[in-house]
């Protein structure tokens, strides 16, 4: 019987574990295809976006009012213009319930955003993709294989940054190099999600 019961303890852990890792993407792990409103009315696909880039899609989880992503506010358009001219498209998705499509309208308009800001309804792609945090970031790349996941640097503040992780990991896919860093811890404020306080 006790030898049962471990049994049964090994598969739940496994179970679980399973589950977790099909819920949060990783390096390695492939994205699954979703398309998603801008709040420019545009729809936005991921088969398509990868189709008309050079190298891949950037998705960056983004917030009108988490204050760890406000630092970036700016540096951020120079940071997807640099993202771009390696040959990726940059994404920002907004999969908060607690932030309305006008929130984040106004927060993308106040901020000249220079890139197209996506509303998550429902945060279906943010549970896809298993994203948790506010910055987070996925790079994906032609095949839709994540080649980094993480944090943008190593710091909010411009003045105390000292690595820019995603730039890294874009100019290594860029030169056709393997990504040396390919996963990074993101820190930031949690997602507000449907359903959570």
């Amino acid at each position: 019987m006790f030898k049962n019961s471990i049994s049964i303890m090994v598969l739940v852990l496994f179970a679980f574990t399973f589950a977790f890792r099909v819920s949060a993407k990783g390096p390695g792990d492939k994205a699954e295809d979703f398309s998603i409103s801008g709040i420019d009315g545009s729809k936005y696909n991921l088969t398509e976006g990868l189709g008309n880039s050079q190298n891949g899609v950037i998705v960056i989880f983004w917030s009108a009012e988490c204050p760890w992503v406000q630092p970036y506010n700016d540096r951020i358009n120079d940071y997807v213009k640099d993202l771009n001219e390696k040959g990726f498209t940059v994404w920002a998705i907004n999969a908060n319930n607690t932030e309305s499509l006008d929130d984040v309208k106004n927060h993308a308009a106040k901020n000249n955003y220079a890139f197209p800001m996506l509303k998550d309804v429902n945060n279906t792609v943010a549970d896809m993709l298993g994203a948790t945090r506010t910055p987070e970031v996925f790079l994906i790349a032609k095949d839709k294989t994540i080649l980094y996941h993480g944090r943008i640097s190593d710091n909010r503040s411009k003045a105390d940054q000292t690595v820019y992780d995603l730039g890294n990991a874009a100019s290594e896919v860029s030169a056709g190099k393997e990504v040396s860093v390919k996963e990074t811890k993101s820190f930031g404020c949690g997602i507000k999600k449907v359903g959570q306080e």
